[in-house]
């Protein structure tokens, strides 16, 4: 149990690296430290919350859904990194229970051709 806290821990810390790269590259600008409130400093306004929601989108290939859209999920690259570490895992979990479903539904079928 330990272990996959570590593998957890260490997955949002390099999805906050790359978030701050994201900053800098995309959006040109300087986030201080994976705490600093990206509101209060003036470094997410409208223009460039919805430039970085397509970036993250586009990088991580995920997509970001309405339930998401709080404000507390974006106060910071920490919050940000812990959202997008989270979508991560439920879409791998979500494809996880397909693939198991779609296993199920082929040995049905070969149960089938046997009549």
């Amino acid at each position: 149990m330990g272990e996959s806290l570590q593998l957890a821990d260490s997955e949002r810390e390099r999805i906050q690296r790359v978030l701050i790269a994201l900053f800098a590259e995309k959006l040109s600008v300087h986030v201080p430290s994976e705490m600093t409130d990206l509101f209060e400093s003036g470094i997410l306004d409208s223009q460039k919350f919805v430039e970085l929601l397509l970036h993250i989108e586009d990088h991580f290939k995920i997509a970001i859904s309405v339930e998401d859209f709080e404000t507390e999920n974006f106060r910071c690259v920490g919050k940000i990194a812990g959202m997008i570490w989270r979508r991560k895992n439920a879409s791998l979990s979500v494809g996880v229970g397909i693939a198991n479903i779609d296993a199920k539904i082929q040995k049905e079928v070969q149960g089938w051709k046997r009549f």
